[in-house]
């Protein structure tokens, strides 16, 4: 009888248990238009959530953010309401087509929910389209052939979005009769040119304007002059070319911004005189990788322009930067960046903390929350984990008193999608990790991490992933169907056939079952567990 109550008392209490750790999970996905007035009401959480809960007041209730969300406040006097502050889409995402802000809210009275806020900053057209410069001229010979393309400097617009940013170019031919040329605007591959489709006459000069345009009217304007030229006059000009078609670089410290150096040159034997001519050179703008390099313009060296930017789990950038003379483009040459971070800390022991010359010492602090379980620099992850989830948060501490900013980037010892992991700010001196995907232990079973602090010298943390393996592929026999001929009058028991599984997974925790037809009792199914096979008999 005591048995009976403590089983029922145990049953009762794993009950209440379960009730008190589950709780309900709402998800919210909403969009809000950049440059909003501070205070504009995002959401009101109790359009989305039970009856229950739709009352005039939060009196009672208890409305926080899981953890801080920068852009965003609960409103002090309807905690349902959720305000933001005027959000700038071009400085939180200044090189993404699309802009997205996720925060967590939980809602407390008798009993607790989860609301996953996901938050689409909408572009808006709040910038204009410019050309770096407002005059272009170009000199060509006469004898060029059809089909010559020449390449024009594009212009520049902040708006990334489909909606807003440039969507095409346009020519104004003013009162010219005869344009031998067609403008040909190619937006995936960041191609705007002038491709020669008639025969150019001597001595002729075409004077025209080139117009930009974002989709809502706003343009701007550059005026490009072509002169053509004759044999004498030409004297054989040519483009300077590139002493190679591709450049190749590899960065092995992101405190040093110099990249690498390209050269081209005027190779046309029979004319002398443009060998001393300066060449200039430039890059060609990509949304992709705008405003991350930057290039002398007579000297053909590349800088690092913005490292905060530079996404390591990128194999390589490539951009294309063009020489030409003041009047004359080149082709273009292929550049191709490569960010291998690993040989520099080889001689570091994997050390977290670096001294610079003010005996300044910089720390990075791993902080793993109580779901996982850490073993030293080793966390472990179940695979198949409900994402997104904060995997854990890294605290940037100084031995200097003097406050300052930081910025951290993550790089990994193979080759996985970056999309797996976001590393998010939260604060000026706290970061966190957030698993985007779930890894699949049948593939990956560990993945190195390396977190890099980016200041005035490298700090490094480096932290090992381990993927733990669950129940989670369905067992198989090698075949669907047996068919076994007895004779009659054998022998009992006897071994009819062995059976043996197969499971991904490796746990090797089988059970099998044995269902009949017919006469139930004469088979037996025995589990050999010493080699995971079983026998009938």
């Amino acid at each position: 009888m005591i048995k009976y109550l403590l089983l029922i008392l145990i049953i009762i209490i794993i009950i209440n248990i379960n009730k008190i750790k589950s709780f309900e999970e709402i998800s919210i996905e909403i969009s809000i238009k950049e440059e909003e007035e501070n205070g504009t009401i995002i959401v009101d959480l109790r359009s989305y959530i039970k009856s229950e809960y739709i009352l005039n007041n939060s009196n009672g209730y208890i409305i926080k953010f899981v953890r801080p969300c920068l852009n965003f406040y609960i409103d002090k006097e309807n905690l349902f309401k959720i305000r933001s502050f005027k959000i700038d889409r071009e400085k939180l995402c200044p090189y993404d087509k699309y802009c997205y802000l996720n925060c967590d809210l939980y809602i407390e009275k008798e009993e607790i929910k989860l609301i996953k806020l996901k938050i689409n900053i909408e572009d808006i057209n709040d910038h204009k389209p410019k050309f770096k410069k407002k005059y272009y001229l170009y000199e060509f010979d006469e004898n060029i052939l059809i089909g010559y393309r020449l390449q024009l400097e594009q212009a520049e617009d902040k708006d990334l979005s489909e909606k807003n940013s440039i969507k095409n170019y346009y020519l104004n031919l003013f009162n010219i009769t005869y344009f031998p040329f067609k403008l040909n605007y190619d937006k995936k591959n960041h191609l705007l040119e002038l491709i020669l489709i008639k025969n150019l006459e001597k001595n002729k000069k075409y004077l025209f304007e080139l117009i930009v345009n974002d989709g809502e009217n706003e343009e701007d304007k550059c005026l490009i002059e072509i002169n053509i030229l004759q044999n004498q006059q030409y004297n054989n000009n040519l483009p300077p070319i590139f002493d190679f078609n591709l450049y190749k670089f590899n960065i092995f410290n992101l405190n040093k911004t110099f990249i690498g150096k390209v050269h081209a040159k005027n190779d046309f034997y029979i004319n002398l005189n443009n060998n001393n001519k300066q060449i200039y050179y430039r890059i060609i703008p990509l949304i992709e990788n705008s405003n991350l390099f930057q290039i002398n313009e007579t000297t053909g060296e590349i800088y690092l322009n913005d490292k905060q930017q530079i996404n390591l789990f990128d194999k390589f950038y490539e951009i294309f930067i063009e020489a030409f003379y003041l009047n004359y483009l080149s082709s273009l040459t292929t550049v191709q960046i490569y960010f291998n971070l690993t040989s520099q800390f080889n001689n570091n022991n994997n050390n977290n903390h670096y001294h610079n010359d003010d005996k300044q010492e910089n720390f990075i602090q791993i902080l793993i929350p109580k779901l996982f379980q850490k073993i030293d620099n080793k966390i472990f992850i179940k695979e198949n984990i409900s994402v997104p989830i904060t995997i854990l948060q890294l605290f940037i501490s100084s031995s200097s008193s003097s406050s300052s900013f930081y910025s951290l980037d993550m790089i990994t010892s193979i080759n996985i999608d970056k999309n797996y992991f976001y590393l998010k700010k939260l604060d000026q001196q706290l970061f966190e990790l957030i698993l985007l995907k779930t890894f699949d232990y049948e593939l990956i079973q560990n993945i190195y991490l390396d977190f890099i602090l980016n200041k005035q010298n490298l700090t490094k943390k480096s932290i090992e992933i381990i993927i733990e393996n669950i129940n989670d592929c369905q067992p198989f026999f090698n075949q669907t169907n047996y068919f076994f001929h007895i004779q009659e009058n054998n022998q009992i028991p006897f071994l009819i056939y062995t059976f043996q599984a197969f499971d991904y997974d490796y746990l090797n925790q089988f059970i099998y079952q044995i269902q009949t037809s017919g006469l139930i009792y004469l088979f037996i199914l025995f589990f050999l567990t010493n080699i995971f096979k079983s026998n009938i008999i």
